[in-house]
């Protein structure tokens, strides 16, 4: 993964954050191969739908400009194979679940743990996996040398990108959900933003940071605990549970009970009781681990999708 950095004498992207090695498969040759034919041959690929889904691709890797951080920040983009498939699917609108990554994550680890473009098939979902950098835990900056706004590159660019370029179903139709680090920005997000989200969901969340204080990098993010407790407490979805009060919000926590986070999410279940904030909460035999992630997605994903409207034609 990388990330283009904007040079801003000239608007141009001439930088690159690392080096990186250029891979193509025998798959990318192969459609390059088939492309290059249909153009020879004069193919109209209104009317050749293979090649149609083969040229737009299920699977969309996205640059989105974050101007504060003078980045193109990437985002991988699943869609289901039907949103090409037909004339008649042209004019409809899907819904759209965020799934956050975790800590040394990036966009890409959620399509590495399970088969993304099966899930947004199933569930006629669009699935987006933005990239939050790899200890950014979804925070804008608490500092005013830093140059660091994932919160705002969430929030703001990503979700405006999606719903710009893509045909969904606005906020009546958008869930967010994620791993470790990425379901305690789950949770923080429909705690903060809760226009922007009808559900949300966290698995093996990291929900109450003060519990980690020296761990995964959070003080660089926050600062050290000691000299901001309350920067720690009003940052932990623990605590931010009691926003959700009366918003009538589908939240599903899952975690595993042999997972060391298993103690911070009873925490926010039991804070979510306090406060009379229904949630659907769950535990269930494994660790903090891919393969609990893996097992347990697609019943997230089902979950959100009670919250949402039926796809309609326009």
């Amino acid at each position: 993964m990388f990330k283009k950095r904007l040079n801003s004498t000239n608007g141009t992207f001439p930088v690159r954050v690392r080096p990186f090695r250029i891979k193509i498969s025998f798959n990318h040759i192969h459609r390059l191969q088939i492309l290059l034919l249909a153009a020879l041959l004069g193919v109209n690929f209104t009317h050749c739908q293979k090649l149609n889904n083969l040229a737009k691709g299920q699977k969309r890797l996205e640059y989105i400009h974050a101007p504060k951080m003078k980045l193109l920040i990437p985002a991988s983009v699943f869609l289901p194979e039907e949103y090409y498939n037909s004339d008649k699917k042209k004019e409809t609108r899907y819904p759209v679940v965020i799934l956050l990554h975790g800590y040394g994550g990036d966009h890409a680890q959620w399509s590495r743990i399970a088969d993304l473009k099966q899930m947004a098939n199933k569930t006629k979902t669009i699935l987006v996996c933005p990239d939050g950098g790899k200890d950014s835990w979804y925070f804008n900056t608490f500092s005013d040398t830093a140059n660091f706004y994932y919160e705002r590159h969430i929030i703001k660019e990503v979700i405006t990108h999606i719903d710009t370029n893509y045909r969904t179903l606005g906020a009546k139709g958008r869930a967010i959900t994620g791993l470790s680090m990425g379901g305690h920005g789950a949770l923080r997000f429909v705690s903060l933003y809760p226009d922007s989200f009808v559900a949300a969901g966290s698995m093996s969340g990291i929900l109450d940071l003060r519990v980690f204080p020296l761990s995964w990098n959070i003080a660089k993010r926050l600062g050290p605990m000691k000299d901001f407790p309350q920067r720690w407490k009003m940052n932990s979805c623990v605590n931010l549970v009691a926003q959700l009060q009366g918003k009538n919000k589908g939240i599903l926590v899952e975690c595993g009970k042999e997972d060391f986070a298993l103690g911070v999410n009873r925490a926010y279940r039991d804070s979510a009781a306090v406060h009379h904030v229904k949630i659907t909460y769950r535990e269930d035999s494994g660790g903090h681990t891919s393969q609990f992630w893996k097992d347990h997605l697609e019943e997230h994903l089902n979950f959100l999708h009670n919250y949402f409207p039926k796809p309609k034609e326009e």
